[in-house]
């Protein structure tokens, strides 16, 4: 054998085995790829485990309190009016007034301090014989004690009888003015005061003379006229002459 082709096979077999290097090198790669393979799943693994600690430990929802239902609201009645106590009710409540007391006998006393008359008696009896004693009261009338409007009407001779209360008894009748007193008193000793607010002429037929004022409490006192203007005048009719035409009237309303 030439020493060239020996040499050249001494050359040869040195030479490196390029397939067993290559199928090294694919085994190598192979494992280095599970390596790699086995690094990412525990590293995937262990960040998963991280993750789901992280999950499992996050603090739980905050509950929401749900707000309580609004209830709709309800117009505010209007608070009824305490009842008063019994005693602020009987004091708030108008006393009654006691009922008249009348008395058993209706005879009155007139007082006319201007016509120098002091307790006259004044009878309830229109009849002429009792006119003829005194001034009369009409029974149709009312009395001083009565609660209504009353106008008690008293008529009094101007001339009269001698010895008797009837006598110029309202002589002076015309004199009287407006202020001027008078008083009644009863059986049971009260007294009414009077004051004078109101003289007027009028005839026989005037009847509403002796109507009651609403709201007052009035005495009347009447007497004969020649006419119903002229209250001065004496003439024949009031000496029993003949018929007299007018009538004086004096009221006079109640101040106690």
């Amino acid at each position: 054998m030439p020493i060239m082709d020996k040499q050249r096979r001494v050359i040869d077999t040195r030479r490196p085995n390029y397939a067993v290097f290559r199928k090294r090198r694919r085994i190598g790669l192979l494992v280095l790829l599970v390596l790699v393979a086995l690094l990412l799943g525990l590293l995937g693994a262990y960040l998963f485990s991280g993750t789901a600690e992280e999950t499992s430990e996050a603090p739980p929802e905050e509950q929401v309190e749900e707000a309580p239902p609004v209830e709709p609201e309800e117009t505010p009645e209007e608070p009824s009016p305490a009842e008063p106590e019994p005693e602020e009710q009987a004091a708030s409540e108008p006393e009654e007034e006691p009922a008249p007391v009348v008395p058993e006998d209706s005879t009155l006393f007139l007082t006319v301090p201007k016509l120098g008359i002091y307790e006259h008696t004044v009878r309830n009896d229109r009849s002429e014989a009792a006119l003829d004693l005194g001034a009369i009261k009409l029974p149709s009338t009312g009395f001083p004690w009565d609660r209504e409007d009353t106008n008690t009407y008293i008529a009094c001779h101007r001339i009269g009888f001698p010895g008797t209360e009837s006598y110029n008894q309202c002589l002076n009748l015309p004199a009287m003015q407006q202020g001027d007193e008078i008083f009644l008193s009863d059986t049971l000793g009260r007294v009414y005061k009077y004051q004078v607010n109101n003289i007027a002429g009028v005839t026989p037929n005037d009847n509403w003379i002796i109507d009651s004022t609403e709201g007052k409490d009035i005495v009347s006192l009447q007497t004969c006229t020649e006419t119903p203007d002229d209250w001065w005048t004496l003439g024949p009719s009031l000496y029993g002459g003949g018929p007299e035409s007018g009538r004086l009237v004096v009221q006079a309303e109640r101040v106690a």
